[in-house]
This record gives C-alpha cells, structure tokens and sequence, in this order.
C-alpha cells in the first residue's frame, strides 16, 4: 500500500478524489484562498466497479491492521501528544479564538436567531447545503441516531423552512439517543441537556428498556419496528448518527472506542433506511480495520460517498462526517450481512465487540488505495491546525495578527452566508415556538480540568496528593454551582391544587446508579472520585432516612443500596414507606439527609406532595430535611392506587418512573429540588474531605 499510496497522491487532481481542489493562488488573493480552503476539506470516493460486497458467512472472520495506518496513527498521536502538557481551560480558550468559523454561531445567534443554535446545528447545516441532493423535497421522514441535545434537528426544520412554503412541508422525524432520564446510563456516555428533548419527548425511541441504548440488537428491532409504524408509509428517506463516546482521557485511542458505536449506528441505519434515502455519519480517524471496513462497506451500497469536514468543525479535532447518497438496498448479499451484523450486538449473550466486519481479501486494493490517500488527507488538515495552534500559543499574537484573524473570521461567516443561503424564518416555524419562555439557556460545562499530563500523574499520586486534589476540586464546584444558582431562602413550600395522574414508565432495572439530572455532573464526577479514593458510597453518609409519627418510626435508607442491586434496595425503601403511610394514617412524613437522584423516587415524591398531603417543603439549613404534612381527604384512595400499581417490590423493580417526566423538569419543583440534592452533596462531600 506504501508505494501505490505515494504515486496516487501524485495524480490526486487527474483522478478527482478531491473535491474542491484548487491551484495555488496569487499573493493577493491569499486570504480568498484560506477561505477556499476552509470550506474545501472534501473527500469523494471514485472508480467503484470493483466494490462488491463479500457473502454474510465471511463476516467477523479475521482480526487484522494496515501497516500503513498504523503509521499514520502513531504520526499523528506523536503530535497529539504534544498538547499533554496544555491545562484544558487556556488550550480550549486559544483555540476558540483562534477557529476562523468563530464568528459563525454568534452572528447566527444574534442576528438569524435560528432555534437550538450550536456547533453541531452550524455543522449539519453546511452538510446540507453542500450537499443539497440530502434533500430530495419538502415531504420527508428523518431518523436521527445518537441525536441528544437535538441540534440537527433543529437545523434541518430551519433549513427546510427556509427553502419551502410552510404549506408545502410534510416532515416526521424520530430521534434515538441514550436516555439521560435512566439513571442506569454512564454520565460520561450521555449528553444531559434535555431543553429540546422534554418538549419532544414523543419523538425520541427510548425503546422497552428505556435506555436509549443501540448497541442491542432488540433495541435495533424495536426501531425498525418504531419506523415502520409511526412514519408515513414507513419509510426513512434521512438519516443522521452523530454518536460519540468521552475520549478525553484516552486521546490517543478515540477510534478503537468508538468502533462498536460506528458499527452499530451503520446497523441501524442500513436496515431502516429506504432505497434512495441519504446518510450522514461523523466518524473520526479512519485508520483501524474496523473502520476501513465500514466505509468499503457504505461504498458498496451508496452511490456516492463524500468525507468532509465542515469549516465550523474544529480544525485541530478528528472528526469528520461521511455522506453518502442514494441508498442501493437492493445490493446482493447486503440483507444477510444486516442480519449477521444485528446479531453481533446481542448484548444478553456477552458483551459485543466491535471485530473486523470484512476479511481483507475482500477489500480491493483500489479502495484500500484511496481510503489510505483520504486518511492522509484529513491527517494532515488535523496536524496543520494543531501545529498553527501550538505555534500561536507560544508565542502571542501581535496587533497586526490579531486583526488578520478577525478579518478571516468575518470573510469566513461571511462565506458560509452567502454559500448556503441562511436566512431568518418565522418564529412561528421553530419546533418549540409555543415553549420558548420555558427554555433556559444552556450552560457548558467544564468538565475537565488542567493538562492530561497533571490529570494521569494524580491518578498514580499518593492518596494524601489525590485528596488535596479533591479538596480543590471541590471547591471550584462549590463556585460554579452557587453561582449558576443561589437561593435567599432557607427553604421552599409548595402546595399543589391538581392531581398527578399515574404514568408508568418501565425499563431495564438498574443495576448500578450511574448518573442523575436531579444532580450538578460535576458532583456525579466528584462521588465517583470519592469512592475510588475512600470505598465508600458517598450519597448515603449520614444515615439517610424518611421518619415518620414524629420520632416513633424511623426507615434507614440501606447503605449498600449501589453495592448490591440498587433498584431491589430503592423499591425496598419507599415500599415500606407507603404502606406505614396507609396503615398508619401518618399526618406528617420527613426525609432527612437523603438526596432524590433517580425519577422513581422523585416521581414518588412529587405524586406524595399532589395526591396525599398538602405542603411540600424542601429545606436546607439548618439540616437537609423534605416534609410532607397535612393530609389531603383523598389520602387513602391515592396511597392504594400508587401501592397497588407497585404491587410487590419484585414487581416494581422495572418501573423507572409513576408520572409524565415532562411533570419533573423545567419547573420551580425541579429547581428547588435539585438545589436541594447539590447542596446536600456539598455538604457531604466536605465532610468526607474534612473541609
């Protein structure tokens, strides 16, 4: 592959692989040419007689790398690896100001006002009108995998409205993402911001086990099935993955863990899409088998396939989306290769691995040529931007470049207007016209703190070294949250004058809690550093409890409840706790020192608080305390029909929340709620720490 790689990179502009290619250009049109270059990272697969699908009973056969690739990996993490000494905060800031498509999302946000503007909505926006044939009119269904926090969405609705009389569209859509209501879900796999999925909560396939997640084959049968049933004629003529996993502690292998994601975004896609439909995928690094194989894979059932890298993707990141059009679901053997790969993500037999889908016999050396030529492509755009960045760092900027920077930036908006025709549309377009004084604006979190070097060497430091790390930590929190949110108050009381109906929603049990939106993520972080560094579960210090009758009865939370099978020990708790409620005729119910992190117990608590008493009141100094008093005249029919939907804590282990999730979120309950749960955490985790 070496010496066919270096002669085809000769004969590029001959074969046309790349598109948008241009002659260097005169010294005083240098500027309109960084401009052109911006806008110009595309790559087009060509010559594609000999790409023919292998038989199914070859899949999963062979575990094997490129040579080549793997040269190029180890070239580009050699320049990767010299970001490992940059603390996060300054790196992100300078190369912010350094992106030339900058100015983009501002001007969106302030000028066009399109709904739900982030980088992503800017990304798929420039997908769409690079490539206009994603499009085919303005009666449509849409499929949007790993979609959380909604962005393309919202970028597809505005550029249809943009193009089309509102009269004249006919657009369904369906969205797929892991569920940040299911505490069962890894925080650091998840994106938490639910400002455009709680109003378009009936769109999105959570699926039976309410996770969300598609690395299942049921859930991959369920949305087939979702498709079919719930979308005009059935059928799915886009789709959209935008899936990707936390790589920041592991930069250097951010392919490998993606692959079974790619793997199983490509599933979904290729068994749900129509004949002709479109797909946008982002991808990262293409230099492991796996990956090869999914593009040979796509090149053999698309008619055209494009890697691009949109100008307001970050330059000096990997990822790039590969766009391919006009579906050939007819393509021998593609059926059983579908099956064969569904059955791969059967998650209850083991867990999955992302293998090599093809042999390498099978892949031609024509494609092997030109996916190395790509790879090399798009490998150098990633090293240029992070050596640019590097250099700018070092050394600061004079006046003179800072000003030839601002200009770029202004050309380069300026471009992507005039290139993809963006436009304002009414507000009464927007998905969520009817729900945009309910909408808070959204807050980036940082995460990550200082260098990757300063963050391994403290996971190697002694344990004094990792608890002063702590400590500091936490106090940096502490800041963030007061500041995001403060209370004069002590405490709040509510009295609700409705009812809240019954609506069940089950799922997988959880096993483990793994993550909360009741909670700052920063404090889901900071628990999972406490309890590698003190093996402990920090949520329950304090002997958490619900007392009840004044003093005479008192209910302990269990203290192994994340050891053992936390649901078994959660519907165990608020079990008993009903039925003292109805038995005893209980007047006034205290939780003390117990944080509410899941929507089973929330939804408990807020169906308590409507149905059974009247007050509500949700304290924080002097001690953590939530009481429920004065019971409501319809105290024992309500307490029978939340019990008997329970029926026994066996029964109740999958049942995941009692009441509508839109109930829970976006409200002055939740805000209190979960200014309760931070607060609490703080205070625990200081003392924990000795703070």
């Amino acid at each position: 592959m070496a010496n066919t790689a270096s002669e085809a990179t000769r004969v590029i502009p001959q074969h046309n692989y790349l598109s948008g290619w241009k002659t260097k250009p005169e010294k005083n049109s240098l500027l309109d040419y960084k401009v052109q270059q911006i806008f110009g990272k595309s790559f087009q697969y060509q010559n594609k007689v000999s790409f023919i699908l292998p038989t199914a009973d070859e899949l999963f056969k062979e575990f094997y790398q490129f040579e080549t690739l793997k040269v190029l990996k180890a070239q580009l993490n050699e320049v990767k690896s010299r970001l490992n000494d940059y603390e996060i905060e300054d790196w992100s800031l300078h190369t912010n100001r350094k992106d030339p498509s900058g100015e983009i999302s501002w001007r969106l946000k302030n000028e066009t006002k399109p709904e739900f503007v982030t980088v992503a909505w800017c990304k798929f926006y420039e997908c769409l009108g690079r490539f206009p044939q994603l499009i085919k009119g303005p009666h449509m269904n849409s499929l949007h995998l790993c979609e959380a926090p909604g962005a393309f969405i919202a970028a597809l609705n505005h550029f249809l409205c943009s193009r089309y009389e509102k009269g004249e569209i006919q657009w369904h859509w369906l969205a797929s993402t892991l569920n940040p209501y299911y505490e069962g879900n890894p925080w650091f796999n998840m994106i938490t911001d639910d400002r455009f999925m709680l109003f378009t909560l009936d769109n999105w396939l959570f699926h039976p086990d309410f996770t969300g997640n598609i690395i299942d084959k049921k859930n991959l049968k369920d949305m087939a099935k979702q498709c079919l049933e719930r979308l005009p004629q059935g059928e799915v003529h886009l789709i959209t993955a935008d899936g990707s996993v936390d790589c920041v502690e592991s930069p250097d292998s951010q392919e490998e863990h993606v692959s079974l994601l790619h793997l199983s975004e490509i599933t979904a896609a290729l068994t749900v899409l129509a004949s002709h439909g479109c797909l946008v995928m982002k991808m990262f690094t293409m230099f492991e088998a796996s990956s090869v194989c999914i593009l040979y894979l796509l090149n053999c059932v698309f008619e055209t396939v494009h890697v691009t890298k949109p100008a307001t993707s970050k330059r000096g990141n990997s990822e790039v989306y590969i766009v391919c059009l006009n579906y050939l679901k007819e393509s021998t053997n593609l059926q059983k290769i579908l099956h064969v790969m569904t059955e791969h993500l059967d998650i209850d037999s083991e867990q999955p691995t992302a293998a090599v889908l093809f042999k390498k016999s099978s892949l031609p050396k024509d494609f092997l040529m030109q996916h190395e030529i790509c790879c090399r492509l798009f490998m150098n755009h990633q090293i240029t931007a992070i050596e640019n960045n590097i250099f700018t760092y070092e050394l600061k900027a004079n006046r003179s470049e800072v000003k030839a920077n601002q200009l770029l930036r202004s050309l380069v908006c300026q471009e992507y207007y005039s290139r993809y025709n963006v436009t304002k549309v009414p507000e009464e377009s927007k998905i969520l016209y009817k729900f945009t004084n309910a909408i808070e604006k959204g807050c980036k979190l940082q995460i990550y703190r200082g260098s990757y070097t300063a963050r391994n060497m403290l996971k190697i430091g002694s344990r004094e070294e990792q608890i002063f790390k702590l400590k500091t930590c936490l106090n940096d929190i502490e800041k963030f949250i007061r500041n995001d949110m403060e209370y004069d108050a002590l405490s709040t009381e509510f009295t609700q004058n409705y009812d809240c109906k019954l609506k069940v929603y089950k799922g997988k049990s959880i096993k483990k809690l793994c993550s909360s939106v009741f909670i700052n993520v920063q404090l889901i972080i900071m628990r999972s550093k406490l309890k590698t560094v003190y093996h402990l579960e920090p949520l329950w210090l304090g002997q958490p409890k619900a007392q009840l009758k004044d003093e005479l009865m008192e209910i302990y939370y269990p203290q192994n409840a994340d050891v053992e099978d936390f649901a078994d020990q959660q519907v165990s708790f608020f079990y008993k706790i009903l039925n003292q409620l109805l038995v005893e005729q209980i007047k006034n119910l205290e939780f003390t020192d117990l944080p509410f992190t899941t929507h089973f117990a929330v939804s408990i608590l807020k169906y308590l608080a409507a149905n059974v008493f009247q007050t509500l009141t949700i304290s924080w100094h002097p001690k953590f305390v939530i009481a429920l008093k004065e019971p409501k005249g319809q105290y024992n029919e309500a307490l029978k029909l939340l019990i008997e939907t329970m029926k026994t804590p066996a029964n109740a282990k999958d049942i995941l929340c009692f009441i509508d999730i839109k109930e829970l979120h976006r409200n002055e309950f939740n805000k209190s709620l979960v200014y309760f749960n931070n607060e609490l955490l703080l205070h625990k985790y200081k003392f924990l720490l000795e703070l």
